[in-house]
């Protein structure tokens, strides 16, 4: 906390900008508050549920999009942004297990 006021102190800045500055930071926290609660966009859920399936991993790429998405949620705190796109994860691994298992039926059993 000294340290905190020294630095004010050290940057000479008038009584304006000072309540400018608490004024910026109380936003800054009210945001970042807001944005625990935010929803996943229609946007990132599809991504969420399609794209990790449908775009390979190439080698030459170390990144991946939904581990880079959830380390952004995770950093920023986005928190129900980072459970909702676990769970659309999680339903895009069993629509895609029930569309091969029904692609399969339908191989094996054309006249169903």
């Amino acid at each position: 906390m000294e340290s905190a006021k020294a630095e004010l102190e050290k940057r000479n800045l008038t009584e304006k900008e000072i309540k400018n500055a608490e004024t910026e930071y109380l936003k800054f926290l009210e945001y970042k508050e807001k944005r625990k609660d935010e929803p996943l966009t229609r946007n990132e859920w599809i991504s969420f549920f399609f794209l990790p399936f449908l775009t390979p991993n190439p080698s030459w790429r170390k990144d991946h999009f939904s581990e880079s998405e959830f380390q952004r949620f995770e950093k920023y705190g986005f928190n129900k942004k980072a459970k909702q796109a676990s769970e659309a994860q999680v339903l895009g691994f069993l629509f895609w297990f029930v569309i091969i298992i029904v692609g399969i039926l339908f191989a094996r059993y054309p006249n169903l």
